[in-house]
């Protein structure tokens, strides 16, 4: 529509038209028309083209408006994500120290503990080679 519209006023403003007197012959072939019908049709085409730019312009407004809504409504939604995010990472971080705590603990450093095995078995060891070797 737009395309006809530019086409039509082109043809609308164009100069090729003369004013003749009855009886006079045209100087080219073609359509001849009165001056009123000329400004009909200059005025015609000129209220199309207004209203074709009026609503072009409607249109745009309209466009930015509504992609500036959904601009704002993901960035919302981005930073409501990233808000969550956080929190699940929190969550994690401190489930995490809770399990690493509990492995400690039961993990307790047993060293000293298998040494005074290790001696008291030694010990036992020798008093029962010694209790032994007496006794045969």
């Amino acid at each position: 529509m737009v395309i006809s519209l530019l086409l039509l006023s082109k043809f609308a403003l164009a100069q090729d038209f003369q004013n003749i007197n009855q009886g006079q012959a045209a100087p080219f072939t073609g359509t001849l028309l009165t001056p009123e019908a000329l400004a009909k049709i200059i005025t015609l085409e000129d209220s199309k083209l207004q209203l074709c730019e009026e609503t072009l312009i409607h249109e745009m407004k309209t466009l930015t408006i509504t992609k500036d809504t959904e601009i704002d409504k993901l960035k919302f939604n981005l930073t409501e994500k990233e808000k969550s995010c956080d929190l699940i990472v929190k969550e994690k971080n401190k489930e995490l120290d809770r399990a690493y705590e509990v492995i400690k603990k039961q993990n307790k450093n047993l060293t000293p503990l298998w040494i005074g095995v290790g001696f008291a078995a030694g010990l036992a060891t020798s008093i029962g080679t010694y209790y032994v070797y007496n006794n045969i």
